[in-house]
């Protein structure tokens, strides 16, 4: 694991010797630095997937494990006041998930743009043992033998059971978390690390909720997102609605 300082250097003076060699391009044509200039930009851009897809040493942020479990206890406890406050005045549990690591493009858009939105909005629904819980969407799947499959949409498929699609952010994921929100979304802004494959979830799974009777549903887990996905067929988009 590269230290982060030690990164943001390499990908400094990646940025400073592409903007030398543009400019000796342009003063002077006739030789070939624009080949050198793409290939020091291209440490820029190693710097960068290293950044968003190399698996964090997550104990390296918080210096040592006293720092690290008073972050988790107090997120933790912050979490759930937050939820049971929800619940007992029937308010709505949204939130919104933010990249640490893409700030700044809050809070515009790009549809055009690949991979995870740098900030979405979910539903904060509870805590686990090591991070919290949030829901990504309600849908429909279908119960088959031995699991469950996405439901044929397009041709007007029913569903067997109405899931709600879950995933687990670890603590340690979370750098930071602003419960008042701003004025574009007054819900938490929560700021993550995206530590798994460019993603804030170390687990998607399906559930099943379960009203129980003092308010505090119930969900119990009916297959994991990857289980799923291989009950599916390999030909066609999977949707999940």
């Amino acid at each position: 694991m590269i230290d982060d300082r030690l990164l943001k250097i390499i990908e400094a003076l990646g940025v400073a010797a592409t903007l030398a060699f543009i400019g000796l391009w342009i003063y002077d044509p006739s030789k070939n630095w624009e080949a050198y200039a793409a290939l020091s930009g291209g440490i820029s851009l190693i710097c960068d997937l290293y950044r968003r897809f190399w698996p964090a040493d997550k104990s390296a942020r918080f210096g040592s494990p006293n720092v690290q479990m008073n972050h988790r206890e107090s997120l933790r406890k912050a979490v759930k006041d937050e939820i049971y406050k929800c619940r007992a005045e029937n308010l709505r549990q949204d939130a919104i998930i933010r990249d640490v690591s893409r700030v700044d493009s809050y809070p515009n858009t790009d549809d055009k743009a690949r991979g995870v939105s740098p900030w979405f909005r979910i539903g904060l629904v509870d805590a686990y043992d090591k991070g919290i819980v949030v829901c990504l969407r309600i849908g429909g799947l279908k119960e088959v033998e031995g699991g469950y499959l996405f439901v044929d949409y397009v041709n007007d498929e029913p569903s067997d059971t109405t899931a709600w699609l879950m995933g687990n952010i670890p603590f340690d994921s979370i750098a930071e978390i602003n419960f008042d929100g701003d004025e574009y979304y007054y819900f938490p802004h929560i700021y993550c690390h995206f530590d798994f494959n460019g993603e804030p979830y170390e687990k998607l799974w399906f559930a099943h909720k379960i009203d129980q009777p003092h308010g505090h549903p119930y969900f119990k887990e009916l297959a994991t997102y990857d289980e799923v996905k291989r009950n599916n067929p390999m030909d066609g988009d999977l949707s999940f609605y």
